[in-house]
């Protein structure tokens, strides 16, 4: 971008000298981009509640999965076939292209998700909503004709409130947007423009009539606590080694299939009718059922984590659209739940969000935005137990991820160094 068209051409003059002037521009810049990201995450959640609604309806629904997954797989590769990768492609697009998004993705990216949640299909909602704030904040950076190292800041800011205006958490969505580019490192020269963007998208959502889940959960501080968020910590690390490797061998698994894309997606939607079927579509779609019972400290199948597990990697390896946070928050609370019932001297509710946050920690390298995320849904108590439990996860989990492109600035441990400088996906642990 030539520097003699730009609309700011002024403010790196201006604001080396003058503080006043950069915190006016990026305000600027964070409101207009949290609002244009969060009327396209409003119009995709409502547009999701609905359909969800409406399809849902009949208990049978989860049998057309198989035809409703070709259908959409090849409307998908017919008009945009490089919409797939969701939170992961926004990552390496920051990383490699300056934020740079393809505008004409918005529209399918939001149909194909929509269609293949409404379903059944196991994905999440956080992963589409944050590459529509970011593709349409790289929109706005592009139509003001602002630097390369601006525009890559924007597109960040969308990233955020795209996260914000799904979970109704702003400062965990602009945190999260901050931090998970990196594995160890937080961009503080973002950190503003993120807030601002976080929480404008997060109102522009609620003005919207975008509803939220909030529970407040009392924590009584006692010792044990402590070392039962240490151990449960420990479980969630390793459950979130096993929930990133589930995705990935069933990726692997539709790949080896000689298949046309199309014929994959049905095989995997017959897949997800038979969970459904014979064990329970409460594993199906969402899961926000399956989630908020968890939450609410109500017994949960020993075996839920499983499906919930497979039934996201059979749904994302054969070619559905969707994110995948939602699943992990999902697998994180019934995680905790199960410790709950099995070793817990509290309510259980209290040990399925710190699970919750634990596993989000773990599987996506976020342990700052998973703490904050749990305090702004859960209340404060739950902080200094949810935070030993995120980092134990986070440590344990080593430098694996769901999010490939992520990339090592610092080694979780000394022996993990020599990964510094290398993104996830080529550090030689899927």
């Amino acid at each position: 971008m030539k520097s003699d068209h730009r609309w700011f051409w002024f403010e790196n003059i201006l604001e080396q000298n003058n503080s006043i002037i950069y915190v006016l521009k990026w305000s600027f810049l964070g409101i207009t981009t949290g609002i244009i990201a969060g009327m396209g995450v409003a119009v995709f959640l409502k547009l999701l509640a609905w359909s969800i609604g409406v399809w849902t309806k009949a208990w049978y629904y989860y049998f057309f999965i198989p035809v409703i997954l070709f259908v959409n797989s090849w409307l998908v590769n017919w008009l945009a076939p490089q919409v797939a990768g969701g939170s992961d492609k926004v990552i390496e697009a920051i990383h490699r292209q300056n934020g740079f998004l393809h505008l004409s993705e918005v529209p399918v990216k939001l149909v194909a998700t929509v269609i293949t949640i409404a379903a059944g299909g196991s994905a999440g909602k956080e992963g589409p909503a944050a590459q529509i704030g970011a593709t349409l904040a790289s929109a706005w950076a592009r139509f003001l004709q602002v630097s390369n190292a601006d525009c890559r800041k924007i597109a960040i800011c969308g990233l955020s409130a795209g996260f914000a205006g799904v979970f109704g958490t702003p400062v965990a969505g602009a945190i999260f947007g901050v931090e998970v580019l990196f594995v160890g490192k937080i961009l503080y020269d973002t950190l503003y423009p993120a807030f601002v963007a976080g929480l404008t998208g997060y109102y522009v959502c609620r003005l919207a009539g975008v509803s939220y889940f909030y529970l407040q959960v009392s924590v009584q501080p006692e010792f044990l606590l402590i070392i039962q968020a240490i151990i449960l910590g420990l479980v969630c690390g390793m459950m979130a080694i096993f929930f990133i490797k589930t995705i990935f061998w069933n990726q692997r698994f539709f790949y080896l299939l000689r298949l046309p894309s199309q014929v994959k997606a049905f095989v995997g939607g017959i897949m997800l009718t038979l969970i459904g079927y014979a064990v329970s579509p409460l594993y199906l779609g969402l899961g926000l059922e399956l989630l908020e019972t968890g939450l609410r400290g109500q017994a949960i199948a020993s075996d839920a984590f499983l499906w919930k597990t497979l039934a996201t990697g059979i749904t994302l390896g054969c070619g559905g659209t969707g994110g995948i946070i939602t699943p992990i928050l999902v697998v994180g609370a019934v995680t905790g739940n199960l410790f709950g019932q099995l070793f817990g001297t509290l309510d259980i509710s209290v040990y399925a969000v710190i699970g919750m946050a634990a596993l989000l920690a773990g599987a996506v390298n976020t342990p700052v935005a998973a703490v904050l995320m749990a305090a702004e849904l859960f209340g404060g108590d739950i902080i200094p137990y949810a935070a030993i439990s995120c980092f134990v996860s986070y440590l344990v989990s080593e430098h694996r991820s769901v999010y490939p492109s992520q990339v090592i600035f610092t080694g979780k441990r000394p022996y993990l160094c020599d990964d510094e400088g290398k993104s996830v996906g080529s550090a030689g642990k899927p």
